[in-house]
C-alpha cells in the first residue's frame, strides 16, 4: 500500500483489503496486514478507526503498529490516541463481559 496522506489509502487497495478485513473475525487480522509497511499499517488503522463501522478493525490493526507507526502517518495526539487505546481494549472487552449473565428467557403462552 503506498503511502498517501494521513487516514487516507488508494481506492483499489482499500477496496480489496477492507472487504478482507471486514470479514474476517478480529483475531484473523493481524495475518491480513503482516506484509505491510509499518507505515501503511499506521495508515491503515487511523483510515479504518476514523469510520465507525470500521472502528473495531481499526483498534485491532493498531494493536500491532508500535507508537511511531502511529504517529508518522497522522497528528502526534491522534496517533497517541490510538496507540493507548489499542493497547487498552483487550481489558474493555473482557471487563464487558465478566460478570455478565445471560438474560432468561420467557415466552408468551398462548391461551385456548
Amino acid at each position: 500500500m503506498p503511502s498517501t496522506s494521513a487516514g487516507t489509502a488508494p481506492q483499489s487497495v482499500l477496496d480489496s483489503l477492507i472487504g478482507r478485513l471486514y470479514e474476517a473475525p478480529l483475531h484473523g487480522i493481524h495475518p491480513l496486514v503482516s506484509g505491510l509497511s509499518p507505515r501503511d499499517c499506521g495508515e491503515l488503522a487511523l483510515y479504518c478507526y476514523g469510520r465507525a463501522h470500521l472502528r473495531d478493525i481499526g483498534l485491532a490493526i493498531a494493536a500491532s503498529c508500535d507508537r511511531d507507526s502511529l504517529i508518522a502517518p497522522g497528528s502526534a495526539a491522534a496517533g497517541n490516541s490510538l496507540f493507548e487505546l489499542s493497547r487498552e481494549a483487550p481489558q474493555v472487552v473482557e471487563q464487558l463481559f465478566v460478570g455478565t449473565r445471560r438474560a432468561k428467557i420467557s415466552l408468551a403462552t398462548i391461551s385456548s
